[in-house]
């Protein structure tokens, strides 16, 4: 009886448990400032400055809004004057981030959203000299 009031008991409990909640990708992208952390291939490999042309490195001086009005700006991380502005959107189910600002522009593939980290995928656009992809990893801009 006492096996059986046990079992019971527990099958309750994970019965009960919470649901993870699921955060929408464009309420990520909109929570924080993003600064590029770095360039990598699409093996994990960073890549080196020598490989970056000018606008590449360009990129790593600024930080990014993407505000949930689809409005993004550039802003320089030093004197945190808005440099450029522009719109964002989310396309094709949120796998793909279209980013149309001044120096930044393009359809990028999303690789990984979270509150930690987002990495997106372009096809080589002249920025680097390495590789027909390039991963831009981002993380919050404190």
């Amino acid at each position: 009886m006492k096996n059986i009031i046990f079992l019971f008991l527990a099958l309750f409990v994970f019965a009960c448990k919470k649901p993870e909640t699921v955060i929408e990708p464009t309420k990520v992208i909109s929570a924080n400032f993003w600064k590029l952390d770095r360039f990598a291939d699409i093996d994990g490999k960073t890549l080196s400055q020598n490989q970056l042309n000018s606008q590449a490195q360009a990129l790593f001086g600024l930080d990014y809004e993407f505000r949930d009005d689809n409005v993004t700006r550039a802003k320089d991380r030093v004197t945190k004057q808005i440099l450029n502005a522009g719109t964002w959107y989310l396309l094709e189910n949120d796998q793909v981030l279209d980013i149309d600002i001044l120096g930044f522009k393009g359809k990028f593939k999303v690789i990984e959203i979270s509150k930690d980290k987002m990495v997106l995928q372009a096809e080589n656009n002249k920025m680097i000299s390495a590789g027909q992809f390039v991963n831009m990893e981002f993380l919050p801009a404190l």
